[in-house]
């Protein structure tokens, strides 16, 4: 009979090696990918599952560190003080004259074999001007849609048809607009009957009936919200503008809101995935953030984000072809080209106008804040 000295024989350190090395080999290889991304864009249930996905690929423990852009400039702020791996700007934001991110050198080639479902994107989507230089792609699209017109169902019977309805007494103090003046710019461009080359023309623009028409929808304006509208922002509010995102919540909190298709177009948006030139030295974590933006435009991401939760367009083909009838009717539009939905989208500009535009809503902002002083003051 063997009798027990207290000590372990040698293959059960052997086991216990073997079964701990898992552990041990995720805890010595940490990697934390910073994603600076509109609001909705990574959800928490989705970042549960890539991280699981990159540790079962990778064996790496991965951390997501995930922060929202406020302000359209957010991104390019990020890339330029290496606080972000993959920033989430819009179309017009990658090549705008002051920023540059590709010719500056602040963004990194993807490539496209780690991308399959590249495949999956609608082939209008495929080789954008602003991602694509000298055949290399600096980034993917990830969705779009409009700055659109929302109304509450309960209010009107049928739906507006103009941006006019913002400046109907009738409807002062009982609207929301962002609080992002170039946006907001284009709406009253719009509004006024300006065409599309005005919207990036200050010229055209600075003038005293402009800049009364914006001072007047920002001060008949309930309240202005900030980066992405939300359900709260919205709610008991006759009318809005909107990125959309806020709809599927009011309508589960028992309010139905809907698009209005204005006669004289919406400013339309593309919003990107791009990764920051610091992943160079990185390639880890390069592969990982290529990863990350392959599952962004995955039909199952695209369809469970985009579609189900925020009721927007999405890029992939299939996404959006096995939509059912009723998540359709949440886009604004069928294509960027839709002729039933006017989509303008915004300009690329250079310094000198964007400067201006700054003005023009720092102007109305101003006025703004005199006329809540003088009322404070009565």
């Amino acid at each position: 009979m063997l009798k027990y000295t207290g000590q372990k024989p040698a293959r059960y350190w052997l086991i216990l090696l073997i079964m701990l090395f898992p552990v041990c080999a995720l805890a010595e290889n940490p990697q934390v990918l910073r994603l600076l991304v509109w609001e909705g864009y990574a959800p928490q249930a989705q970042r549960e599952q890539f991280i699981q996905y990159i540790n079962d690929k990778y064996a790496v423990n991965l951390t997501l560190k995930v922060n929202y852009i406020a302000e359209a400039e957010d991104g390019f702020e990020a890339l330029r003080l290496k606080k972000a791996d993959i920033v989430s700007p819009a179309h017009n934001r990658i090549n705008d004259k002051r920023f540059k991110m590709i010719d500056s050198g602040l963004l990194l080639p993807l490539n496209l074999n780690n991308l399959p479902n590249y495949t999956e994107l609608n082939p209008s989507f495929k080789n954008l001007d602003f991602l694509v230089k000298d055949g290399v792609h600096y980034g993917l699209p990830f969705a779009w849609g409009p700055y659109g017109l929302v109304y509450n169902t309960e209010v009107f019977d049928k739906a507006p048809d103009s941006w006019s309805v913002l400046w109907n007494p009738l409807y002062r103090g009982q609207y929301s607009i962002a609080d992002y003046g170039e946006i907001n710019i284009y709406l009253t461009a719009l509004a006024l009957g300006y065409d599309e080359e005005a919207l990036g023309d200050f010229e055209q623009l600075n003038n005293t009936a402009f800049k009364a028409k914006l001072a007047a929808l920002v001060s008949n304006a309930e309240s202005l919200w900030v980066g992405v509208d939300t359900a709260d922002d919205l709610q008991q509010k006759t009318l809005a503008s909107s990125w959309g995102f806020a709809l599927p919540e009011l309508k589960n909190r028992g309010e139905i809101w809907k698009w209005a298709y204005p006669k004289e177009g919406v400013p339309g948006w593309i919003d990107n995935h791009v990764m920051s030139s610091e992943l160079a030295d990185k390639p880890e974590l390069k592969r990982i953030a290529e990863e990350w933006i392959n599952f962004t435009i995955s039909a199952e991401f695209q369809a469970q984000v985009l579609v189900q939760a925020l009721s927007t367009n999405p890029v992939n083909m299939i996404a959006a072809e096995s939509a059912t009838e009723a998540e359709k009717q949440g886009f604004y539009a069928k294509s960027l080209n839709d002729p039933d939905a006017v989509i303008v989208l915004m300009p690329e500009l250079d310094r000198r106008t964007r400067n201006g535009i700054n003005n023009l809503w720092n102007q109305a902002l101003k006025q703004l804040s005199s006329e809540n002083m003088v009322t404070q003051n009565k």
